[in-house]
């Protein structure tokens, strides 16, 4: 008795999508290719040293900046971009994408439209795993340091930390829209190098509208960017070492995408 059609062709997609993960797998369980630079630099762990010195500056100021800047008129305009912050606008497309181009059978397509392909599904699966990971590691900051949000500035004040305490009203540090900006801003920095500038100061603005909202306080904000943006690299030169998404070019800290990506 043969199978139905639909049937065969669910099970082969299943095959190939198996296949798939297994060899990416592969790929990034392997040691980086000799020569390859190191996905954390030194140069990056200056600057989260600078980062932490920049937090220990602003914290004694983010009841003074939250209170002037969340009722500063001029600033009302702009409060509603922080909605582009949420991490589901850009985690859903990037799945979906990657799910759909995954489950292809790629060899009965043309060479140069597999290439095409490669690179999408790869960037769109980099994407994914920028943000969500990154994300995760906010949430769990975020329980374990269990800031009081800038609502209770007024009865709690600044400084008051409830840690393991989950929930909204103490998940104040870091800010996960920042994380998430963070990491946005550095995927399309990885994307659009000529727009690099632009792109990383537009996403630093979207994240400090959470200042404006008043749904954080400005150190909050610096800790979640930071942390979304540098993971973010990190993971993209984890992957260059690897020869999986990205390669190292004449920039040794800015890794680029990698054309003509093999995934079938």
């Amino acid at each position: 008795m043969t199978k139905p059609r639909n049937q065969e062709q669910t099970q082969s997609a299943l095959s190939r999508v198996g296949q798939s993960v297994v060899r990416f797998l592969r790929r990034i369980n392997s040691p980086a290719y000799p020569g390859s630079p190191p996905a954390w630099t030194n140069g990056m762990l200056m600057a989260v040293v600078l980062i932490f010195f920049l937090i220990l500056l602003i914290h004694p100021y983010d009841a003074l900046l939250s209170r002037t800047l969340s009722t500063y008129e001029p600033l009302n305009g702009v409060r509603h971009l922080t909605d582009i912050g949420l991490s589901q606008w850009y985690l859903i497309p990037a799945f979906v994408i990657g799910v759909c181009l995954i489950g292809i059978d790629w060899r009965n397509i043309a060479r140069d439209r597999r290439m095409r392909f490669g690179l999408v599904y790869a960037q769109a699966t980099f994407a994914f795993w920028a943000i969500a990971l990154s994300g995760i590691l906010t949430n769990i900051a975020k329980f374990l340091i269990g800031r009081a949000r800038p609502k209770f500035i007024d009865t709690l004040g600044a400084n008051s930390f409830s840690p393991f305490e989950a929930g909204y009203n103490f998940a104040s540090f870091p800010s996960g829209h920042s994380t998430t900006m963070g990491a946005v801003g550095g995927v399309l920095a990885l994307w659009f190098p000529r727009w690099r500038t632009p792109i990383i100061l537009a996403t630093m603005f979207i994240a400090l509208t959470r200042v404006f909202a008043r749904a954080h306080y400005p150190t909050d904000v610096v800790a979640g960017y930071t942390l979304g943006f540098l993971f973010t690299i990190v993971l993209a030169r984890f992957l260059a070492g690897r020869r999986t998404a990205f390669v190292f070019g004449k920039s040794h800290f800015w890794p680029s995408m990698r054309f003509g990506e093999r995934f079938w």
